[in-house]
């Protein structure tokens, strides 16, 4: 049974919770499950905004932006003598992706045609990411650079142990299974046919899948975080990125993707009816880049001690895979 189970089994003698509620739920199981997981202020605990990551360099722009979204700049392989687009990738169509199906397919064939060794159990999975804070506890994020914080941990590859910084020392701590898995042997066995990887995430989703929505978007942020989170066999990151072609209501987003000048392809799904999630794919390679979420419009979140309120437009949460890969030890990085 994991924690999505006890959540369910708990509602079943009791009024469903209300849709702030499950939200609250998601992403507090969410962030647990990546090792996110931040202590609440005691004014504040009772209500919960979802924070789904989001790319570091859009802040600026999106934070002023009403509308929502990331247009679609593609940098490629330049044109052949014909003056038609070159592929980038052997086997990848070239020139731009006209939906988010074929750019999550072609995600899937870029994660197949890449050389990759496994672990072996006794090495570590790296992975370091950039989060921004803000001034309050599932507020909006913060423009003030200053604000970020860098992330590096560690995992085994037979899942028993982990490690991460915390103020320039190593911690070591075991490792426990989580919704959706964290370690390299447990996301290795994941099903590789999308349609199975799906049902798999939907069953997973416990009590906050009890209606099709609810099982779209906890099915659609619990596979972001494996591809945020972790470094994935080939045949598991392709399946990952076509069961997320099957998720309804995944769009190519709209808007200026950074504000930096690096070119993003954006996957956007309203969660909630006015949260905008999105994955960040490079528009070379399709490789994950991180993920963003912004309000579509006001919203009013009450809790049982608190109210949260977010305008239309407000940036929540900001992340950045800057770097993952395989090591021998713990400490060392890529």
């Amino acid at each position: 049974m994991n924690d999505l189970d006890i959540l369910r089994d708990a509602w079943a003698d009791c009024e469903p919770p209300a849709d702030t509620a499950r939200a609250a739920a998601r992403t507090a199981l969410l962030e647990r499950a990546a090792g996110r997981e931040r202590p609440r202020a005691a004014s504040r605990a009772g209500v919960r905004l979802p924070r789904f990551g989001v790319r570091l360099a859009a802040v600026g722009a999106l934070a002023a932006a009403a509308a929502v979204g990331v247009t679609v700049v593609q940098t490629g392989g330049g044109t052949d003598e014909d003056g038609r687009p070159r592929a980038v990738l052997p086997g990848i169509p070239a020139g731009p992706v006209a939906s988010a199906g074929e750019a999550l397919e072609r995600a899937a064939l870029a994660a197949e045609a890449r050389p990759f060794t496994p672990p072996r159990p006794d090495q570590w999975i790296y992975v370091e990411s950039t989060l921004r804070t803000g001034a309050r506890p599932n507020g909006p994020v913060s423009q003030d650079p200053r604000d970020t914080v860098v992330k590096r941990n560690w995992k085994r590859a037979d899942g028993t142990k982990s490690a991460a910084l915390d103020k320039g020392e190593l911690v070591y701590s075991g490792m426990l299974p989580t919704t959706p898995p964290s370690d390299y042997r447990s996301l290795a066995a994941l099903p590789t046919d999308p349609s199975a990887l799906l049902q798999r995430m939907y069953r997973e989703a416990g009590g906050l899948g009890e209606t099709p929505e609810g099982r779209y978007s906890t099915a659609y942020t619990m596979l972001g975080a494996v591809l945020r989170d972790n470094v994935l066999p080939p045949k598991t990151e392709a399946a990952v990125f076509r069961a997320i072609k099957l998720i309804p209501g995944v769009t190519l987003a709209e808007g200026r993707a950074d504000a930096a000048g690096r070119p993003a392809l954006g996957l956007g799904r309203v969660a909630e009816g006015w949260l905008h999630q999105e994955l960040l794919l490079d528009p070379a390679t399709y490789a994950y880049l991180g993920e963003r979420s912004v309000a579509l419009k006001d919203h009013t979140a009450r809790g049982t001690d608190a109210t949260m309120r977010v305008k239309k437009g407000d940036l929540l949460n900001i992340t950045v895979r800057v770097k993952a890969g395989i090591v021998d030890e713990a400490g060392q990085r890529p």
